[in-house]
């Protein structure tokens, strides 16, 4: 849904899963201790019913918990708060079902709204390949949830200046999450939520190709190839980390998406017998680069690459 002067942005982190079979342990479990790196954006607490502000560059944006919105969305000034699009009743409209969203604003002080919506948030994500159906655990989800929205909220505050002015849906689902690895990087001392994240967006592409949309892990991947942890937590600013690694990153056509979704249906889709190797045979080597970890973190190395030699002919 696009306005006028805004963007509204909704999280699709709502995809629902009821599956028989058990949880598939990870090692996202584990505790990560929180380093001193001071955070890049100043939170201001109050009381939970009126919402938290945070920093967005020389702006802020308003965070509101859906079921107090109402009170929440009284901090906006009147400008925006007499404005259809930032009523509660759109904005219940807007969210439904789904976990968090975030509207931009045109606005000197506000740069946007964001909500968030706990009771909606995954706890697992899950996807079936051939008769076996995975599970990944979602660790920290909710706090991963809202960087991601923070991170909308800044990659349209560099439009026009460290990013281009137009950005395709997909450009700014990407962006989002690398402005996400970039906060994981300055709050742990590893990146295992970062490979979290890869796995939970190849995850939901193997459950729905139209998932395409938020598919993040080949930007994941490459900046996780790119970086280490030490190198990502140089980049003390976030402008600083986006200057150098959006020039690293594909921009792919909607031709190309096109094919990565047509091969991905045809891998993984319901009612499909029998493959084909060598269907889409160009594009099957970056679906294997990215899909590589994430089935191996699933289903062992060994079983992971047997799998992939019998569904694509580029495979050696």
């Amino acid at each position: 849904m696009t306005f006028h002067w805004q963007w509204l942005f909704v999280s699709l982190i709502g995809f629902s899963v009821a599956v028989a079979s058990e949880p598939f342990p990870t090692s996202f479990a584990a505790t990560v201790v929180t380093t001193a790196t001071a955070s890049p954006e100043r939170v201001i607490p109050s009381a939970k019913t009126h919402g938290e502000f945070t920093d967005i560059g020389d702006k802020r944006a308003l965070i509101c918990q859906l079921a107090y919105l109402q009170p929440c969305l009284q901090r906006l000034p009147q400008s925006l708060s007499q404005q259809s699009v930032f009523s509660e009743p759109s904005i219940r409209r807007a969210i439904g079902f789904k976990s968090a969203m975030v509207l931009s604003a045109n606005d000197e002080v506000i740069a946007g709204v964001i909500v968030l919506n706990p009771s909606k948030e995954m706890t697992v994500q899950s996807g079936s390949i051939g008769l076996t159906t995975y599970q990944l655990s979602l660790q920290q989800q909710a706090q991963l949830t809202l960087w991601h929205e923070i991170g909308h909220l800044h990659n349209i505050r560099l439009q026009n200046s460290l990013l281009p002015a137009s950005l395709t849906e997909y450009q700014h689902e990407w962006l989002a999450d690398l402005y996400l690895l970039w906060r994981i990087a300055q709050h742990h001392h590893e990146l295992d939520l970062a490979w979290q994240q890869l796995h939970r967006r190849n995850l939901a592409l193997i459950n729905d190709s139209g998932n395409l949309t938020h598919w993040s892990s080949p930007q994941l991947q490459i900046a996780l190839t790119h970086y280490n942890i030490e190198k990502l937590q140089s980049f003390i600013l976030y402008d600083d980390f986006i200057a150098a690694v959006y020039p690293l990153m594909p921009l792919w056509s909607s031709r190309d998406m096109a094919e990565f979704s047509s091969l991905v249906q045809r891998t993984f889709g319901a009612g499909v017998v029998q493959p084909l190797p060598g269907y889409m045979f160009w594009r099957q080597p970056k679906l294997i680069e990215v899909l590589s970890p994430t089935l191996e973190q699933l289903m062992g190395k060994d079983s992971a690459q047997r799998w992939l030699r019998n569904q694509f002919s580029t495979l050696e």
